[in-house]
């Protein structure tokens, strides 16, 4: 069994694959940092300085979305536009071009199982979901993954394996479904309350959330409203300590204590608008898992009358030498995620992994 605390380090390392990883570090503001700077502006009397570091509409612009973000967003969007359109070829060939390293990994991953799934190649979709709901994901990714991958054991009649992908969403989901259905009534959690307290840089990463993104909304920390109210709240924060420490601008620290109480409250109505978005998705395929699970037990019976020759049966792609092929154990390295190849006969007989 794999701990959280390892699933969550196996999950950061998929994100410390991105090529602009570092670069985006480099680039990220400190509150830190911020507050140093007014300090030395109060210690310099250069109030034009302070004031400048006190204008929160250019605050707020520390969290725009960055170059590699905006890169993995428009290729999604216009491969959104290409699978609506029925080109779900040339939607794949972009999908393709989102680094696995992205916070949109699992996204990518998830539509391009669709995209298969519509050129009626379950096989193909079910390598995608395979990744999605491998051991270090199943708990963080969309709830959608398991019905997509349900959907697929459906389509080629692997009705053995639909049953144990409900039942695997049950057991790896239940939690994290709970506590954002909580999260959209209440705001705030334990988890969310610990992100907001170790917030430091911005824009927000993967690698700033540890383990509290097992209890939050699916990619939560890129909102960008969200951002902003967590930037204002962490910086008129530091702002009042710095202020109270130089026991000056009285008037300034009743400012920043306004903006601080209505970024906690902007905060707290923004979550619960997230929370409460994948509540209503969650319901929705919870639904859908039902109805596939109830057609599988319908079809159990009919296909049993079946003989063997009635389905056809799949090759492996062919490999070459610079390939090392295993079988799927359930168990696989991170760098192997992303290289399932699943063959069918009525139903998936052969599972390997390609590196």
């Amino acid at each position: 069994m794999i701990s959280k605390t390892s699933l969550v380090s196996q999950l950061l390392m998929v994100t410390a694959l991105s090529v602009g990883h570092n670069a985006l570090a480099a680039e990220r503001f400190s509150v830190k940092d911020w507050g140093n700077s007014l300090e030395a502006s109060l210690a310099d009397k250069s109030g034009k300085k302070t004031l400048e570091l006190l204008d929160f509409k250019n605050l707020e612009g520390k969290v725009a979305i960055s170059k590699d973000d905006n890169n993995a967003k428009n290729k999604i969007k216009k491969a959104r536009e290409l699978f609506a359109q029925g080109k779900y070829s040339q939607a794949l060939a972009l999908y393709n071009e989102v680094p696995r390293g992205s916070d949109y990994w699992f996204q990518v991953v998830e539509e391009k199982g669709w995209a298969q799934f519509r050129m009626n190649s379950p096989e193909k979709a079910l390598a995608q979901s395979k990744t999605l709901i491998s051991p270090q994901f199943a708990e963080v990714v969309n709830a959608e993954a398991y019905f997509l991958q349900s959907l697929a054991e459906l389509k080629i009649c692997d009705y053995k394996s639909v049953f144990k992908t409900t039942q695997a969403f049950k057991e790896k989901q239940r939690d994290r479904i709970a506590s954002v259905q909580a999260l959209s009534k209440e705001g705030f959690n334990e988890a969310f309350l610990n992100v907001l307290k170790k917030a430091d840089k911005f824009p927000l990463t993967a690698a700033d959330m540890g383990d509290s993104m097992l209890k939050l909304p699916v990619l939560f920390y890129k909102d960008l409203e969200l951002q902003k109210q967590m930037l204002r709240f962490k910086a008129s924060q530091k702002g009042m300590e710095v202020l109270a420490a130089n026991n000056t601008q009285r008037t300034l620290q009743t400012q920043l204590d306004q903006i601080n109480k209505e970024s906690f409250v902007n905060m707290k109505v923004r979550m619960q608008q997230l929370a409460a978005d994948e509540t209503v998705e969650n319901k929705r395929i919870i639904g859908k898992l039902n109805l596939v699970e109830v057609e599988a037990i319908q079809r159990v019976h009919t296909d049993q009358q079946l003989a063997d020759s009635a389905y056809s049966e799949g090759k492996f792609q062919e490999t070459n030498s610079d390939q090392l092929v295993f079988k799927d154990d359930g168990r696989p390295w991170i760098d192997e995620l992303d290289k399932y190849d699943v063959v069918t006969k009525s139903c998936a007989q052969n599972v390997r992994r390609k590196m």
